[in-house]
């Protein structure tokens, strides 16, 4: 079996569990609708080595969530594109996910919306090589990383950071290291499930 297939049956045991019975209602079918989230992740150098985060887009579109993917590069974008629809009155949840450089910039993205008091519902980084401490308006952090023999950091709280922090250490992990720990299909179908749960709860 495929790592992409593996990450599409995963998928599709998360989503039958979130979505209930077929043709049930769920809470923006009773009401108004909600207004849409902000679902952006970042790859890493040049790219190229960051392929499990273009996976985990395509689980998250294939289940009909609008997610965003672009460069590290481009993080500053990232977060004029977030407060330009917050302004507009599109405040829907803010879900930052990056690899390597990408996790770095997610962080940044973070920083800045916070200036502007904008919440990050979910950040999820992969081996962030040089992440800033975490600012104070994410809600819950999850990072994979390395404490020794990888290349990837532990997360650590900025002083008005009061959310939810959980660094996951993968030294030791046979054949995971800095350029495949977001190719991990149990990592992915896991930032995936994450995701859709908090875009559930609006």
């Amino acid at each position: 079996m495929t790592r992409r297939s593996l990450l599409t049956a995963g998928l599709g045991l998360v989503l039958q569990g979130l979505t209930g019975p077929a043709g049930a209602a769920g809470p923006a079918e009773r009401g108004s609708p909600a207004a849409p989230p902000s679902v952006y992740l970042l790859r890493g150098f040049a790219g190229v080595f960051s392929t499990g985060i273009d996976e985990i887009d395509g689980a998250l579109r294939a289940s009909g969530v609008a997610s965003h993917i672009g460069s590290h590069l481009g993080w500053r974008s990232v977060a004029d594109t977030i407060l330009q629809r917050h302004a507009a009155g599109s405040d829907g949840p803010v879900v930052l996910i990056g690899h390597s450089l990408g996790a770095n910039a997610a962080i940044s993205v973070a920083e800045l919306l916070e200036r502007e008091r904008v919440d990050v519902r979910y950040l999820a980084t992969f081996a962030a090589t040089a992440p800033d401490p975490l600012p104070g308006n994410i809600d819950r952090a999850v990072n994979f990383y390395f404490s020794q023999g990888g290349w990837g950091l532990p997360l650590v709280p900025g002083p008005r950071f009061r959310g939810r922090l959980e660094n996951r250490d993968f030294a030791g992990y046979r054949d995971v290291g800095h350029f495949n720990i977001d190719k991990q299909p149990a990592l992915q179908t896991e930032v995936v499930k994450d995701t859709l749960r908090i875009l559930r709860r609006g």
